[in-house]
């Protein structure tokens, strides 16, 4: 099999799968990149990356940001990360059984770098990927990075999640995307509840170059900033009126980021999150049951092999907005700042309400797992992660 062979082999394989873009990219367009878009780290002798990218289906987005109900977000989101890895591994196989070069499947998020380099105060608290699947997705020609920092493509925006492979085989690669498509809307910010990225102040750590072009994205705040509101902890809007899909009512916000850099205010802002005595007994096993999944996923280094039922989407709002149409993402934005805001009842159960236009106010259960999967269903899903 020649390299041509081979390449077309593998974007076949790719996207006989969800994987909707393949790209091809090289070691040449990554050699001005940060750390963590050597490939040398993960793969000695490596010449190219794959990526490709699974996006979010528009109506999953819709019902997410009305708080109809987050389960089709769930089924996608299981998908995009549990899919990509079982298909990186699928594609290294392949690789390797059928050429003589080697190939390294890439752990879709999960797994980062230790960082010796920072001092103790922030240790822990910037994290960096063993490879950088925005960069290779820059590299291979996918798209650029947009204001949030998330990879943005023509053809679906940044609602998406990435997988990839890196192997030594000399590929030749893809045309890198000749034109960025964030057209710095900037409601990643405005969905954002923990003022995660500036609005304004472009991130200057470090250059981003990726074959010879510069990526410009946000200034960005602390990895416990915007793991705080990811999780579902918190997420409370400036105004007070919605929030992401948790009963954790604090705009993080308020916060600066000095206070974030401070390690006596994190310890305090988790202290308060799982031991508080003034929190509900309900919340606070909400809040337990939430560190008990990231803590599987932290222990496997690998969101790939999740298990379907600890993966709950609770905001990811920056990501999920950013779809290709400027007018649907407004959509959603409307969606988001109308839906209301997700509390819990006495049996932990979650609940919205919300005021309809006439100032009528709403309460409803959205379904839960068991009410929207049937057993059928889940396992099928949920077996995804699982290589045979």
């Amino acid at each position: 099999m020649n390299l041509e062979e081979l390449k077309k082999e593998i974007k076949r394989i790719v996207l006989d799968t969800d994987a909707k873009l393949v790209g091809i990219g090289s070691r040449e367009r990554l050699k001005d990149v940060p750390p963590s878009g050597n490939m040398d780290y993960c793969l000695s002798g490596a010449q190219s990356c794959i990526v490709w990218a699974v996006p979010n289906p528009i109506e999953a987005l819709e019902n997410y940001f009305s708080k109809k109900e987050r389960m089709s977000l769930k089924r996608a989101q299981q998908i995009g990360y549990a899919g990509s890895w079982r298909t990186a591994v699928i594609v290294s196989k392949f690789i390797e059984e059928n050429t003589e070069y080697k190939a390294f499947p890439v752990i879709p998020n999960a797994k980062y770098r230790p960082r010796e380099d920072l001092p103790d105060y922030i240790k822990g608290d910037i994290r960096y990927p063993d490879f950088s699947l925005r960069y290779g997705a820059v590299a291979a020609g996918l798209g650029h990075l947009g204001w949030s920092g998330n990879l943005v493509t023509k053809e679906y925006g940044g609602s998406l999640y990435l997988g990839g492979v890196l192997t030594t085989a000399p590929l030749v690669p893809d045309p890198m995307a000749k034109e960025n498509h964030c057209n710095k809307c900037k409601l990643c910010t405005k969905v954002c509840t923990t003022g995660y990225f500036s609005v304004d102040e472009e991130e200057d750590m470090q250059p981003v170059i990726i074959g010879r072009y510069k990526e410009i994205y946000a200034q960005r705040g602390t990895f416990s900033q915007c793991g705080i509101g990811c999780a579902g902890w918190y997420g409370l809007s400036d105004d007070g009126t919605w929030s992401t899909w948790t009963p954790g009512h604090i705009c993080l916000k308020e916060f600066s980021l000095e206070k974030w850099y401070d390690r006596n205010f994190r310890r305090d802002l988790y202290a308060k999150i799982f031991s508080a005595e003034d929190i509900p007994e309900n919340i606070k096993k909400f809040n337990q049951t939430i560190a008990k999944s990231f803590g599987k996923a932290g222990a496997m280094e690998n969101v790939g092999l999740r298990p379907f039922t600890d993966t709950n989407p609770r905001c990811g709002n920056c990501n999920f907005i950013c779809v290709a149409d400027p007018k649907k993402r407004k959509e959603l934005y409307t969606m988001l700042i109308n839906s209301g805001k997700v509390y819990l009842d006495e049996n932990g159960r979650e609940y919205v309400k919300k005021l309809k236009e006439e100032g009528e106010e709403i309460i409803y259960y959205p379904p839960t797992e068991e009410e929207f999967f049937t057993k059928e269903e889940f396992d099928e899903i949920d077996g995804i992660r699982k290589i045979k």
